[in-house]
């Protein structure tokens, strides 16, 4: 058999033994060291390739870590801003040298695999062949498996299937277009981050998840011109400059959209689930909250539209009146298709924001999302059904 074709049957084999060790309830701490070393072995043994080391390799390795580094200036920067919370790992003396041994040494060595292999075949098949062997043999050593419903499952799937994901797809891109420093330039200052630091930043998923995301796009548009230019020589100078600068703005308004979407400005688009606010939006429709300040709420007057906390969800209504209980005001809300009002008034700390203008049908994924996570969830509050 072809060692090329043979070095595929090895990962096979390894994730065979992985998941049989899944099905049969099968773990011990240092699993994953016997699995990665094992393997590391039979590559330096049977498929060791002397790896050819060209001058643009340092300069992708300082583009890869200059980037890294700047990110976590931010992160962490961010931190300050935004608050820190404990690491889930122990950052004990003990701790850290039990994350070395038991979780960042097979990680160097599953790295090191998928650099030889990388560089023995040079090809895109080899690429997603080995990006998808690590993505499933880390899934199954996760709690990716354990949801019980909708709402579990995308809460697994956004905290743990997509970052697993968007991680294995750079480090296989770093691996294909540089070498061993190429990649370590990346996975080092993560693994200090995730398994040494004490603190983490107070992020909830879905910006930890935009954070690592705009990592990965922004080493990818600096690196894959980069490389274009420097080895395949297929674009001149000036039209990579072009296309990175393209590349980049992409980005930025991605990047914007993202925390548009997120609430991290002073306007937010909100989907609309249900038919009270009908004819004046609908369901299906999106609004664009304006947040308001303490006396920006002072403002508030008969006949606007309000977003607002009722327990556990938001509602938008229309004032429909107001008046002063115990030196507070007030305000009585109704939907305008409803037929009774709210049944209970809101107070200031309740008002997220005022609506400025909706926009139709844009949020039906929202809506089909919120249904899919929540089938059978009751309205407290007359939805003009």
């Amino acid at each position: 058999m072809n060692l090329k074709y043979s070095s595929y049957f090895v990962f096979i084999v390894l994730l065979i033994i992985r998941l049989a060790c899944f099905f049969f309830d099968f773990s011990i701490p240092i699993l994953d060291l016997l699995l990665f070393g094992s393997t590391l072995l039979i590559f330096l043994l049977f498929f060791s390739k002397k790896e050819l080391i060209r001058n643009y390799h340092k300069s992708l390795t300082k583009t890869v870590l200059i980037i890294t580094i700047s990110y976590f200036i931010l992160y962490y920067f961010l931190g300050v801003v935004i608050g820190f919370t404990y690491n889930v790992y122990d950052t004990s003396i003990l701790g850290i040298l039990s994350n070395t041994f038991f979780l960042i040494l097979p990680l160097l060595f599953r790295e090191e695999i998928r650099k030889k292999f990388v560089f023995l075949h040079k090809n895109k098949i080899a690429c997603v062949f080995i990006t998808i062997v690590f993505i499933v043999y880390e899934l199954i050593g996760s709690t990716f498996f354990d949801f019980q419903n909708n709402q579990e499952f995308f809460s697994s799937f956004s905290t743990i299937f997509l970052p697993i994901v968007i991680e294995n797809i750079l480090l296989t891109y770093l691996a294909f277009v540089g070498i061993r420093s190429t990649v370590y330039a990346y996975f080092i200052p993560k693994l200090i981050s995730r398994y040494y630091i004490p603190v983490v930043v107070d992020f909830d998923w879905f910006y930890q998840l935009l954070l690592q995301l705009g990592l990965t796009v922004v080493i990818y548009s600096f690196l894959s011109n980069e490389y274009l230019w420097q080895v395949k020589r297929i674009y001149s100078k000036t039209t990579d400059k072009k296309n990175s600068f393209l590349f980049a703005t992409i980005c930025f308004v991605i990047l914007i959209f993202g925390l548009f979407v997120a609430g991290c400005f002073k306007y937010q688009p909100v989907a609309v689930l249900t038919y009270s606010m009908d004819p004046t939006f609908t369901r299906g429709d999106a609004v664009v909250i304006k947040k308001l300040n303490s006396k920006e709420k002072e403002k508030l007057k008969k006949g606007d539209i309000i977003e607002y906390r009722y327990d556990q969800t938001v509602v938008i209504h229309r004032i429909v009146d107001s008046y002063m209980v115990d030196e507070e005001r007030v305000f009585v809300l109704k939907g305008d298709n409803n037929e009774s009002e709210d049944p209970k008034v809101v107070h200031y700390d309740q008002i997220i924001g005022k609506v400025s203008f909706s926009i139709p049908k844009i949020g039906y994924p929202s809506v089909w999302l919120s249904e899919f996570l929540y089938p059978e969830k009751e309205a407290e509050v007359e939805v003009g059904r």
